[in-house]
This record gives C-alpha cells, sequence and structure tokens, in this order.
C-alpha cells in the first residue's frame, strides 16, 4: 500500500511571508508575459472595458455640453426686461432703469419680412457693450462699426445670397456686408447687426442689467413690463452624474462578462499555475498571477477605451454643434467623471480577475496538473437573491416616474431600480443556464453537448448570458427611448413638409408666429393673395394648388387652438384646419367615411385615445378645477390619474370644448406643417359660439419634382411682394427614421456582444472539439455546436433583456 499528499498544508502554502518583493516583481513580470501571449484571447474583455469606458466619455460630454445656457438672451446680465421700441418715453424709460441699476446694456430691435416662416432680427449693439459680449461671436470679416454696415449671420447671409463686401437692400436702406457673426449661445438665431443707433425705429428693446431680487421688486418698471431672470438649472441629478451612474451598472455586468474571460483564462493556465504551486509558489503568489494579469487588461483597455472616447467626442462635436443650436467648447468636459470611470474600469477588472484567482489558488496541486476544473457550485443558491433583488427592482421602476421624474429622490428610486434589476438579472442567469443541460437530454447529438457544456461550465456561460441580456436591454432601451420623445401625438414632431411642396401662409402669421395664421380679411386682399399664389405656382410649373381654411375670428384675425393640459398648461397640439370638401377630395377621403358626432379628423396614431384634450378660441381656455370626486357632469372632461382621478378639470361655458371627438383618417397627410389635424363641419357648429368662421389661411403648392434652392428664392421673393410667407422642408428626421436607426444600432450592438460571448465560450473547447472530431465528428456536428450555444444564449438573452 502506499500514500500520498494530494495537498501541502495551508501554513506551508501561504505562510504570510510569500518570497518577498523580488518574488512578486517575478510573479508580476510572468502576468505581464502572459498579457502580451494571450492578449487576443482576452480580446473579449478588453474590447468591452474600452467599448463603456469610451462610451462614458462621450456620454459625459454629450451630457455636459448638450442643454444651452442662458447667456444667449442674458449675456453676463441675471436680469432683463424689453421695452416697446414704439414708446415715446423710450429714453426716459432707459435712463430711469440706468439711474436705478448702473450700467446697463441697450439692444436695438426691428423685425424684417424675409417672406419665408423665419423672420430676420436687424439688431442694433455694441459688440463690446456691457453684459452682451457673449450673444455676439465674429466668424469672417470684422463688425459694422459706421452707418451703411451691416454683418449677417450665415442664415441671411445664405437668405439673400449674401458675402462680405455685398451690397444688401434691407427695409428700403443699402447696407454694405462686412462680416460675419452669429449667436454662440444660440445658433438658430438669425440676425442682421448694425452699429449703435442705426435703427431710427425699433420695434422692441432690450434691456440687460444685474440686481438684486429686492431692488427688483422695489422699482416700478415703465409701461407695466416685467424682469426676466435666467431659468434655473433643471431639477435633478447632472447629466455627468447620470452618464457615470449608468456606466457603473454596465460595468457591473462587464465584471461578470471578465469573470468569465479570467475562468477561461485560468483554466487554460490551470497547468501552468498548478507547475507554480508545485516549485513553491505560495496562494497569494497564484493569485497575484491572475489579479496582475486583470490590472494589466483594465489599465490597457482604459486608455484605450478613453482615448476612444475622447476622438470621438472630438469627431461628434460639430454636429453636436448642429443638434443642439449652441457652440460647444470640445475641452469643457467633467474630467472628475470621466477619471472616476477609468479607476472604475481598472477596479472591475481586478475585481473580475479576483474570483478564478482566489478559486486557482485553492485548488489541489495535483488536480491543477491533470488541468481538471472545479466541481460548479449549485445554481438554486443565488436564485432566492436574485429574485428578491428583480421584484425590488422593478418595483422601484415602477414608482420613480421615469428620468422624467423632478426631484433627486425619483431619479434615485430610477437608478437604485436599475442597479437592483440588473443584480437580479445576474443572479438569476446561472438558474437559466443550469436549465439547459436538463432540456437538452432529447436534443441531437451536436446541440445536447453544446447545452451540457453550458450548464456544467455555468461560471463563464452565467456571465456571458447575462452580458448578452444587458445587450439586448440596451437594445430595446435604445429602440423605446429614441422614438418616445418623439411619438406624443400632442407634441407633434416629424419632416415639416415633402421636399415637393410649398405652402403659401395669408399676411399676418404663420402656424407657431405671432399666435396662429392670417387671413386675408376683404374680398379684394384675398382675390390679390390668390394671384400671387398662383403665379407662384406658375413660375415652379405646377397647377396643384389646394387652398387651406382656419377657423378664425374675422375682428381679431384670432384662430381656434387645440392642446393638452399638462400640469396647469396647455401644451399646443398643432395647426387646426377646416375639413373642407376640396381639402378632402384632394386627399380621396368621401364625406361619407366621416362620423356625423366627430370634431376634428387627424392621422396622428394615438391622438384619439389621449387624454385632457381642449378645442378653445384665441382668448384661452378658462379651465376649472375641482379637487377629487368624477368630473361634474355633463362636462364631458377627464379625471386626473387613476379611476376618477384625484382632481378634476371642466370648462367654463363659452371658452373651451373639452374632449373633443376625434376620427383618425389614415389617407391625410402625415407631416407636421400639412394638414393633419382638420375640424369638421359638427365641431365648427360647437366653436360658433366663440365667434369662428372659416376664412382661406394657407396654400399648399405641390410640384412634380423636388424644389431647388432657385425656386425656393423666387418663390419667397414672389410672396414678399404680396405680404406673404412660404414654408419648405426642414432638416426634422421621421419618427420611421428613428425607428429604424435605432433598431439597427441596437441589433448591431446585441449581436456583437453575443458572437464575442460565443467566441469566448467556445474557444474553451477547442480541447473537446479536437476529441469529438478524432472520434468521427464531422464539420456539421462542430458547427451545431456553435450555432447551439449562440442560439440557446442568444433566445435566453433576448427573452431576459427585453
Amino acid at each position: 500500500m502506499s500514500t500520498a499528499l494530494r495537498q501541502r498544508p495551508a501554513e506551508a502554502r501561504d505562510n504570510g511571508r510569500g518570497g518577498g518583493a523580488a518574488a512578486r516583481r517575478a510573479v508580476i513580470r510572468w502576468a505581464w508575459r502572459l498579457f502580451r501571449r494571450e492578449w487576443r484571447q482576452q480580446l473579449l474583455v478588453l474590447a468591452l472595458l474600452s467599448v463603456a469606458v469610451a462610451a462614458t466619455v462621450l456620454g459625459a460630454a454629450v451630457g455636459s455640453n448638450a442643454p444651452s445656457s442662458p447667456m444667449a438672451t442674458f449675456g453676463n446680465a441675471n436680469h432683463l426686461v424689453v421695452l416697446p421700441g414704439s414708446d415715446r418715453t423710450l429714453a426716459a424709460d432707459l435712463a430711469a432703469i440706468r439711474q436705478r441699476f448702473g450700467t446697463i446694456g441697450v439692444i436695438e430691435h426691428q423685425r424684417l419680412s424675409t417672406g419665408s416662416v423665419n423672420p430676420v432680427d436687424l439688431r442694433a449693439q455694441d459688440p463690446k457693450g456691457p453684459f452682451g459680449s457673449p450673444m455676439l461671436r465674429l466668424d469672417a470679416g470684422r463688425y459694422p462699426a459706421r452707418p451703411g454696415e451691416v454683418a449677417v449671420t450665415s442664415q441671411v447671409a445664405s437668405l439673400y445670397n449674401l458675402h462680405v463686401g455685398d451690397l444688401w437692400n434691407a427695409g428700403g436702406h443699402a447696407l454694405r456686408v462686412v462680416g460675419l457673426v452669429e449667436n454662440p449661445g444660440n445658433l438658430l438665431d438669425s440676425f442682421a447687426l448694425v452699429a449703435p443707433g442705426q435703427i431710427s425705429a425699433p420695434t422692441q428693446v432690450t434691456v440687460l442689467f444685474n440686481a438684486s431680487e429686492a431692488r427688483i421688486t422695489s422699482f416700478a418698471f415703465p409701461g407695466g413690463v416685467s424682469a426676466e431672470t435666467p431659468p434655473p438649472p433643471p431639477a435633478g441629478f447632472s447629466p455627468a452624474i447620470v452618464v457615470l451612474a449608468l456606466s457603473t451598472f454596465g460595468l457591473i455586468f462587464i465584471g461578470l462578462v471578465a469573470v468569465a474571460g479570467f475562468t477561461v483564462m485560468a483554466q487554460r493556465r490551470l497547468r501552468a499555475l498548478g507547475m507554480l504551486s508545485s516549485l513553491g509558489a505560495t496562494d497569494r503568489d497564484v493569485r497575484l498571477v491572475l489579479l496582475a494579469n486583470g490590472a494589466v487588461v483594465g489599465v490597457v483597455a482604459t486608455l484605450a477605451g478613453a482615448a476612444a472616447g475622447f476622438l470621438a467626442w472630438v469627431a461628434y462635436a460639430p454636429r453636436l454643434q448642429t443638434s443642439t443650436g449652441h457652440r460647444i467648447d470640445r475641452l469643457n468636459l467633467p474630467w472628475w467623471a470621466i477619471g472616476t470611470a477609468m479607476g472604475l474600469a481598472v477596479v472591475t477588472a481586478v475585481a473580475a480577475a479576483r474570483r478564478p484567482a482566489r478559486s486557482a489558488a485553492r485548488m489541489p496541486v495535483v488536480a491543477a496538473l491533470s488541468g481538471r476544473p472545479a466541481t460548479p457550485k449549485a445554481a438554486h443558491r443565488s436564485a432566492v437573491p436574485g429574485a428578491v433583488l428583480l421584484v425590488a427592482g422593478l418595483g422601484l421602476l415602477w414608482f420613480s416616474g421615469g428620468w422624467g421624474g423632478s426631484s433627486n429622490a425619483d431619479q434615485l428610486k430610477t437608478l437604485g431600480g436599475i442597479a437592483a434589476t440588473a443584480l437580479g438579472s445576474l443572479l438569476l442567469a446561472p438558474l437559466c443556464v443550469a436549465a439547459l443541460g436538463a432540456i437538452g437530454g432529447h436534443a441531437p447529438v451536436g446541440a445536447r453537448v453544446a447545452l451540457r457544456d453550458l450548464a456544467r461550465y455555468r461560471a463563464r456561460s452565467g456571465a456571458a448570458l447575462a452580458a448578452v441580456t444587458f445587450a439586448v436591454l440596451t437594445a430595446v432601451l435604445i429602440c423605446v427611448l429614441a422614438t418616445a420623445r418623439f411619438a406624443n401625438p400632442v407634441d407633434y414632431f416629424g419632416p415639416n413638409l415633402p421636399a415637393n411642396q410649398l405652402v403659401v401662409y395669408a399676411p399676418g402669421g404663420t402656424p407657431g408666429v405671432n399666435g396662429g395664421p392670417g387671413s386675408a380679411q376683404t374680398p379684394a386682399q384675398l382675390r390679390s393673395l390668390r394671384a400671387h399664389v398662383d403665379a407662384i405656382a406658375a413660375a415652379l410649373g405646377t397647377h396643384d394648388v389646394l387652398e387651406l381654411d382656419s377657423p378664425i375670428k374675422p375682428a381679431t384675425t384670432g384662430t381656434a387652438q387645440f392642446g393638452q393640459l399638462t400640469d396647469g398648461q396647455i401644451q399646443s397640439g398643432g395647426q387646426l384646419y377646416v375639413a373642407t370638401p376640396a381639402l378632402l377630395a384632394h386627399y380621396g377621403i368621401n364625406p361619407n367615411q366621416i362620423d356625423a358626432s366627430a370634431d376634428l379628423l387627424t392621422s396622428r396614431a394615438g391622438l384619439a385615445s389621449t387624454a385632457r384634450l381642449y378645442l378653445y378660441g384665441d382668448s384661452g381656455p378658462e379651465i376649472s378645477v375641482s379637487p377629487g370626486g368624477p368630473p361634474p357632469s355633463g362636462s364631458g372632461s377627464p379625471g386626473g390619474p387613476g379611476p376618477g382621478g384625484p382632481t378634476s378639470f371642466s370648462c367654463a361655458p363659452g371658452s373651451c370644448v373639452a374632449n373633443p371627438a376625434i376620427q383618425t383618417l389614415s389617407r391625410l397627410p402625415t407631416d407636421t406643417s400639412d394638414p393633419n389635424l382638420l375640424i369638421t363641419a359638427h365641431g365648427m357648429d360647437r366653436l360658433k359660439s366663440f365667434g369662428l368662421q372659416a376664412a382661406p389661411s394657407a396654400w399648399i403648392i405641390q410640384t412634380a419634382r423636388p424644389l431647388t434652392a432657385v425656386q425656393i428664392n423666387a418663390a419667397r421673393q414672389a410672396a414678399v411682394a404680396g405680404g406673404a410667407t412660404v414654408e419648405t422642408k426642414s432638416q426634422n428626421p421621421s419618427l420611421a427614421e428613428l425607428r429604424d436607426w435605432a433598431a439597427a444600432a441596437g441589433i448591431l450592438l446585441a449581436l456583437g456582444v453575443l458572437a464575442m460571448t460565443v467566441g469566448l465560450i467556445r474557444s474553451e473547447t477547442a480541447g473537446d472539439l479536437r476529441t469529438l472530431t478524432a472520434t468521427g465528428a464531422n464539420s456539421r456536428t462542430r458547427r451545431t455546436l456553435t450555432s447551439a450555444t449562440a442560439g440557446a444564449l442568444g433566445l435566453l438573452g433576448g427573452l431576459l433583456g427585453t
């Protein structure tokens, strides 16, 4: 009989002294060589950590720079007042404000009609004046300094085809263009700048100054105007904190994928680690090998991710400027958040290597030299805490109100809900993987082997399933969040017009400008306007002209409005047009298709089921609020949240129509400036008490081909001659485009993570594949192994993530 010692005593393996600094240096050098030799096998962990750090850098940069600054309107001042320019006592009013508050900045404005829906503001301002200098930036040439000189923004230059040195006839005055300027805080601000004192009859005057609230309240501003202050910063956490929190949750998932990666590496190097132990290395030395390797992976991935994120930010910043409409400093980054994320990435890699390191160090030397993996732990141990965390996380998300929550408590609930849901899903992943082995008993040989491998090696397959789940969750969130903001049927979003359409609006206003559409007041004016419209259509080579009527009050040219009551305020639902027989026939709608009780016709999906909708006149609705109980009898207005609601709303008689009956017609156009919201004859009858009647307000001209810039400019000049304005296609994307791009990004992310995790798992079974090949398995069986692994992880990850 013979005996053998399978394991050295613990005190002999790790006596607290180890081999000293020299041994640790040798072990660390060996870990570095291990990383250089096998970095391709750790490519998944490197890629995921790099992507997480890069996404954090880019997300924090975008989140911190996307909000606009009040300096676009207030400059360096903390108050402003807007005085009417026609007031004869303007000079005395300015003197009184200066005497009260000291230094003031004065900006004079005169509105110039351009013939398009976007007017031009002729602005007299000193570029070096007090408070207003942050509102101006010179892009080319110089600022105007003398009479007859002007500097224009890029929008004005494009509209009138102007360059530095050209002569511009504006408002009956010839002005020499000496420069190109912009408002860096609002790139959409379309204006022309002249020297101070060069506007003889301003329409309004903006006064900037600094003052305390006590001095403001004790001063009576002329004309009853009130002082404005910059808006307060948004409630809740800063975007950098939110991005950092989301990055932390992402690193949790990546950390578990890294656990799988380091487990695979430890298994691959198990014999080498056993040999190291047999030569006298302590448990601490064995752990140090994998921990040092994890630190190297974390540092390399962090540096690569930070560099990639910064380069992506530098490349994306100009596009973000266009999207947000203000200038962005590329170095204005939340460095503290970026540094924290980089540190967390390194900690994640080290922590992920800790568990495989402990397992490898505790493995008997003989077992390590034989290369046998450790026995997997029971999956049910993590099922109970996983289920508890999952239920708790979903409950927090339910009561948090989402990212729209106005308080820090709401956002803390959201962050806590995401963290608990993520951890719960991760803890349940091994149980789901363990079930694969049970259901694979009757599958073909290749699929059966793949499923049992997943169940046997739960340390890596459970983490891989968690990564796929997280990727699918991210894909779903991208698809949902990318379109949720723009899918509101009241706050309607999308392209305004097709490229081959042009809308001519009657004098007096355009939708969203000056309170609504204008209207020709007399038959002679209407005939003249129609003649101009026909001339524009003829110049465009078409006779396809559709006249649109709006419900207008003749005395005031006020119009009927439509909107939704939200947080005590009415949110406008867009322009109303009358469902005339000509309009219905143009879109192929039979009058018999219209419900006799319908007040509105629309093509907007979901609008008919939206609550708290109102039709009201130009003076605004008078909505009475009564706490508790059902709505007053006969009011037809909706209650508050929940059955009956804590608050009820009703219309004052003759003020508004609550909950108008809406019929959805898919034949109507869906573009925002096309007639997609029509009021029926029944609805017009209900508005008679408001003194409204149908009157022509706009004309749609449709051509056979997309309009060119030359045609648009000619139409605009023709509209100016008739006192009208025109609107053409903008650059707004459609909801379908947003959904398609969001879905494509999410699907690519999910498929990429799935491919990397499957590659990680199958790389560990390379020896098994060689054994199968030696026993006669053909290429089809080997492909079945990979496809079954990918299919099982993809199916489970898709179900859990969705």
